[in-house]
This record gives structure tokens, sequence and C-alpha cells, in this order.
């Protein structure tokens, strides 16, 4: 038999925790973390350089109180 660890073994930390390995992050779930990365990227510039478009005017509109 082989000394390494087995990939879907639980292993017990001080203190009780356990470590419980799972499938690993869905494939919805990243495409959503690039999405909102690539939204806030985007709008920022949009924002700063003054594009003017709806989506930047609502969010002067709301931040600045007029």
């Amino acid at each position: 038999m082989s000394n390494s660890p087995d990939a879907h073994e639980t292993h017990e930390y001080p203190g009780g925790l356990l470590e419980n390995p799972g499938p690993g992050i869905p494939l919805f779930l990243k495409l959503t973390y690039i999405g909102f990365t690539i939204f806030g990227i985007l709008y920022f510039i949009l924002y700063v350089s003054g594009d003017g478009s709806a989506l930047v005017e609502q969010l002067n509109q709301f931040t600045d109180g007029k």
C-alpha cells in the first residue's frame, strides 16, 4: 500500500475541524466571477472617461443626490 493520502479522504485538524474535500467550483460560478470582473472594469473605465451612458448617469444621480 502507498502512504500517499487519498484525494477523497476526510482529514481532521486540531480543535475538531474536519476537512471534507468536495467537488471543485462549478463552471457557472467561475463564469459569474469573470463576468462581474469584466463588468466592473468596463464600468470603471466608462465612468472615469465621462462616457455619459445611461448606466453611468443613473449612478451619478444616485450618488450626487440630485
